[in-house]
């Protein structure tokens, strides 16, 4: 049997037992009860500490590695069992209106030699003062405010993983988790929601592209959001698990020039823009999100790049058995300035909860095709098939 059809078939096999498994459980709430909040320490009279931990267990089979020659032609079969998210995050009140977050990441542990990071880093650690809800200020390292699914926690993700374009536009202003000063707030009782951030970006000493920055302007990035009054977002989500609803169009920008490289005398500018439709109604939820991006260089011989990319994806919500079936569609135009560089990804899954979102279950079958001057297309292949199998236990 081809390692495609064993794929199909277990995809199928798992597909049907998550089912079965669900139907067992109650008819009302969750098997293994509500979702749990963490444990939280009182500190004093508005000083508080909130402990959580995350682990995320990973199974991958599938097209996973390239065949091993100088130039690979084939994708290869093989698996892949590691840890995809270990978390420690510690958050709460210093006084009354100033929150806190520091949160170690140990992600990727035991994968695959070359993939794994087997490493504590930091990657939340900032503080946010809130004057009123029209205004706050936030300071430290988090995320900087541009795409919808990239700003939603991994916890709460519809699928195991990111799209692609999403996750290529992440990569843009260096690392999207970096210091900088955020101003956000919400208007007209959530109506409007903004959020503008001001940071290094590309610093002096960075590495783009195997060169060194010598210096560079500040990057900076606006985000606004619209709900109509009654559906707004109380808590930002993939996966509502069936209760509520929301309704939000994002639009976000974010640039930085003036970037310079040590012993050249040209520089480089990098801007993106994107918009998000968000929404769900009881347990029907769907989002839509296009995100583009120029990196713009003043070497005459060095062509402009611009890459574009649009997913959408829904999810049905079952109660009872507590399963979600999903699918995306996305389309990922590595560089518009050239012919035949799209990719193309086609993922279907299914979540199963038996704690809400501390305990979960995904599967997840991805199918991508790549046109001849995409990034992933090989002489003899240009699919990739990958089945995805993901835990979250969340304490």
């Amino acid at each position: 049997m081809k390692p495609g059809k064993k794929i199909v078939r277990t995809v199928a096999s798992v597909a049907a037992a998550v089912l079965f498994l669900g139907g067992v459980a109650h008819a009302e709430g969750f098997l293994l009860g509500e979702e749990g909040k963490g444990v939280t320490v009182k500190a004093a009279e508005n000083a508080d500490l909130n402990v959580r931990i995350r682990l995320q267990p990973r199974f991958d089979a599938g097209d996973l590695i390239k065949s091993d020659e100088a130039t690979p032609a084939s994708y290869e079969s093989e698996t892949d069992f590691y840890l995809r998210r270990i978390r420690l995050e510690l958050g709460g009140h210093i006084v009354k209106n100033l929150t806190y977050n520091l949160t170690f990441e140990g992600d990727k542990n035991s994968k695959a030699p070359g993939k794994s990071s087997n490493e504590v880093k930091i990657l939340y650690a900032y503080g946010n003062y809130k004057f009123a809800d029209p205004f706050s200020v936030r300071f430290g390292k988090a995320k900087l405010p541009y795409s919808r699914v990239s700003l939603t926690s991994s916890s709460k993700q519809l699928l195991i993983e990111r799209p692609f374009s999403t996750e290529d536009a992440k990569k843009l202003f260096d690392d999207y988790y970096q210091a900088h000063l955020l101003l956000h707030g919400k208007l007209a009782e959530g109506i409007l929601a903004y959020s503008l951030a001001g940071g290094d970006g590309w610093e002096p000493g960075s590495t783009v592209n195997g060169k060194t920055v010598h210096k560079s302007g500040l990057l900076y990035a606006a985000r606004v959001e619209f709900s109509p009054p009654g559906w707004g977002e109380k808590s930002q989500s993939d996966a509502h698990l069936g209760k509520g609803r929301h309704l939000t169009v994002g639009a976000n920008y974010a640039a930085q020039d003036g970037i310079e490289y040590a012993g050249s005398a040209f520089e480089e500018d990098r801007t993106l823009w994107g918009m998000d439709l968000s929404g769900h109604w009881r347990g029907l939820t769907a989002q839509v999100e296009y995100n583009a991006w120029k990196e713009e260089f003043s070497d005459p011989s060095k062509p402009d790049k611009e890459p574009k990319g649009w997913y959408a994806q829904v999810g049905y919500f079952i109660p009872g058995g507590n399963v979600e079936p999903t699918i995306r569609y996305e389309v990922y135009e590595q560089d518009s300035n050239k012919a035949d560089t799209d990719q193309k990804t086609v993922t279907a899954g299914i979540n199963w909860y038996l704690k809400g979102h501390s305990v979960k279950f995904s599967a997840n079958y991805a199918m991508t095709e790549f046109e001849r001057n995409a990034k992933g297309f090989l002489a003899n292949d240009d699919k990739q098939n990958v089945f995805q199998v993901q835990g979250q236990l969340y304490f």
